[in-house]
């Protein structure tokens, strides 16, 4: 049987809404509705706070030290919850298909459902690639080691395909972290109150390079039966593009820079 094909794209200090764009057209155009893709950003080209489609700006940001420290900020096309993303944040979003060599429960004719890819790429990805300190687990929404959360993501789904995108914290600057966030009225049970320098932890801290967790998951990709296809960015925004072209639609683009 042939191997399945997995369009690979890495990229290093993008902006975070050029990341988002590239991932809504790979996800949300129907000509593209068979290919599968896995992006890998290294770094951001400026502090940004990402926040969820429907997030309040005013309950979840300080805008006036976001303002103070020329923060970006942007609203992304999915759910999730609110993150302040930097040079040391590592980007990977899975845009797939229903049952495939990710698998989950169901074919490419059902919805997907966010536990299913939670416990997908947590079991069959993300458990591979974290796998060194013994204490990785899923909570929730997040990735964790032990109580410490150090990624979190956001999910959309569609009939027979499915994006899930994580911010990694391969380190961040807690000070900025503390002043530009607040403390989300709604938050994961397990948090109990802690604050962000409480609830978080580093990649760095825990021994992984930046590279190796890039390396890592294209090991735990090829593990799971796909043949890897690299693809630079610029090529891979030219796909989307196309298929613009073909299907003679207006192109997807729900990302919102508002800052």
């Amino acid at each position: 049987m042939s191997r399945r094909i997995l369009h690979v794209v890495r990229a290093r200090g993008a902006s975070v809404a050029r990341a988002l764009r590239l991932e809504e057209g790979l996800f949300r155009h129907v000509d593209l509705a068979r290919s599968e893709w896995l992006t890998l950003v290294d770094g951001v080209d400026r502090e940004t706070v990402v926040l969820g489609t429907s997030s309040d700006v005013q309950r979840l940001v300080d805008e006036n030290e976001r303002t103070r420290r020329r923060c970006g900020l942007v609203r992304r096309f999915s759910g999730g919850g609110t993150v302040l993303c930097d040079a040391n944040t590592l980007l990977i979003g899975m845009v797939m298909r229903n049952g495939g060599s990710l698998v989950l429960g169901g074919d490419e004719t059902t919805r997907a459902y966010p536990r299913d890819v939670m416990r997908a790429t947590g079991d069959a990805v993300y458990g591979e690639v974290f796998d060194r300190c013994g204490t990785f687990a899923t909570r929730e929404n997040d990735y964790v080691f032990g109580e410490a959360k150090f990624g979190g993501n956001a999910q959309a789904m569609t009939r027979g395909r499915f994006l899930h995108h994580t911010s990694f914290l391969y380190d961040y600057d807690a000070r900025a972290m503390a002043s530009v966030l607040k403390t989300p009225e709604r938050a994961p049970e397990y948090r109990r109150g802690r604050s962000h320098g409480e609830f978080v932890t580093r990649l760095r801290e825990r021994g992984y390079g930046r590279d190796e967790v890039f390396a890592r998951v294209r090991w735990a990709m090829e593990r799971l039966g796909y043949e890897l296809v690299d693809v630079d960015l610029e090529d891979a925004e030219r796909v989307v593009e196309d298929a613009v072209r073909r299907e003679g639609k207006k192109r997807w683009d729900t990302v919102k820079v508002l800052g």
